[in-house]
């Protein structure tokens, strides 16, 4: 039992070094830079997504039917894959082979991660610090996402290449890191399952669990708006004069306030409880969108909006995991991230070929008006329910 609560530790710091990714502040430019276009990009991240989608399920699988761990090692192998062909590359189709490796890294760790961990809780009756611990472990994420985007940013300054030169070293590290994991035995699968079955007997579950959806409708379509936002914000800063360092800088303070946010999310939602943090997040997230499309405070209202997305995650986190079984949990967290990616396929072309065309504005509008719409009615279905059955939660 030790041996399985020492994956928690570890956890804070591979979280640290997979999300350390010091390209992540100029992916954009830097594809931009080896000639494509606004178009072409979306159109790459389409590929991703698409990627995402197709594999989701069956990655979920591999980690249910394989083990957390397994699953972990191979995505990061993926990463480190990934980065190799973004250095290497130079045309459209070996970039988005190397993007298709980089969804495979997300796939194999998108369910595996959380599972394990939560697996590794539940194994020593601790499931009801995992809001804790999960404010913990975001903490780490946006720790390694500033120090990312300041130091991408400033390294890009110099040299595009070394960005993802030093990118790939780190993924190696996490890739050796990752096999110091035990497998917890909670929802360990001992027999041989048919995959489709398992696959059909998630949905299933899903199903006996509709509650469950209406957190990953509000969620995933709050991450949609926000992710495609930051990603086009590089390009979007640029066309306004702003240098790599400076972008890297924005970018980060927003993760500075993601990681202020993310200390105080586990105590904000004790004394709130679910239905008021609710109704006082989403009237908040409806005005920032809004502030970024039609105000010239764009950078303010990215970065605060990036805050409020640090508490709902590490909220809702706990609020999903609570409501599924431990069998099929990596399989089930993998069908949240597929919401995502099907929803980001046409998407994020979409707001690429409106900024190409129409300009930058037009496109934060068009997501303004869209947040307000999926916002607004997963506020109805959450607030409607009749929520989260809560177990006993420990002071800290």
């Amino acid at each position: 039992m030790k041996t399985v609560l020492g994956n928690i530790r570890k956890n804070y710091i591979f979280s640290f070094l997979c999300n350390t990714a010091f390209s992540e502040s100029i992916w954009v430019l830097y594809l931009a830079s080896r000639g494509m276009n606004l178009i072409q990009i979306g159109i790459l991240e389409s590929i991703f997504h698409i990627t995402n989608m197709l594999c989701e399920v069956p990655t979920g699988y591999i980690a249910d039917r394989f083990g957390r761990r397994t699953s972990r090692i191979m995505g990061r192998g993926a990463a480190f894959i990934s980065t190799i062909i973004m250095i290497t590359g130079s045309s459209f189709w070996q970039f988005a082979l190397g993007l298709i490796f980089s969804a495979l890294s997300y796939n194999l760790e998108s369910g595996a991660g959380d599972a394990l961990i939560y697996d590794s809780m539940m194994e020593c009756g601790q499931e009801d610090r995992y809001m804790e611990v999960r404010s913990k472990q975001e903490i780490c994420f946006q720790s390694a996402k500033i120090i990312s985007l300041v130091a991408g940013g400033m390294i890009a300054t110099y040299s595009y290449l070394m960005v993802y030169g030093v990118t790939a070293a780190i993924h190696l590290a996490s890739l050796i890191f990752s096999f110091s994991f035990k497998e917890p035995q909670v929802g360990k699968v001992t027999e041989r399952i048919n995959f489709f079955r398992h696959v059909r007997d998630s949905i299933r579950v899903v199903w006996e669990h509709k509650g469950v959806l209406k957190y990953i409708l509000y969620f995933e379509s709050f991450s949609l708006f926000l992710t495609t936002l930051g990603f086009y914000f590089q390009k979007f800063l640029n066309t306004k004069g702003y240098m790599e360092y400076q972008i890297g800088l924005v970018l980060a303070a927003s993760s500075v306030v993601g990681l202020l946010a993310s200390t105080l999310a586990y105590r904000i939602e004790r004394r709130l409880g679910e239905k008021r943090l609710i109704i006082t997040a989403s009237p908040i997230v409806i005005l920032l969108f809004g502030m970024l499309a039609f105000t010239q405070m764009e950078s303010l209202a990215l970065v605060l909006l990036s805050g409020i997305e640090a508490i709902l995650f590490v909220v809702f986190s706990d609020y999903i995991n609570k409501q599924i079984p431990s069998r099929q949990r990596a399989t089930i967290l993998s069908f949240q991230s597929m919401f995502f990616s099907i929803m980001m396929i046409t998407f994020f072309p979409a707001v690429g070929a409106i900024s190409e065309y129409r300009g930058f504005k037009t496109a934060f509008a068009v997501i303004a008006v869209l947040a307000l719409m999926l916002i607004s009615i997963s506020t109805f279905l959450m607030l409607r329910g009749k929520g989260v059955e809560k177990k006993t939660e420990q002071s800290g």
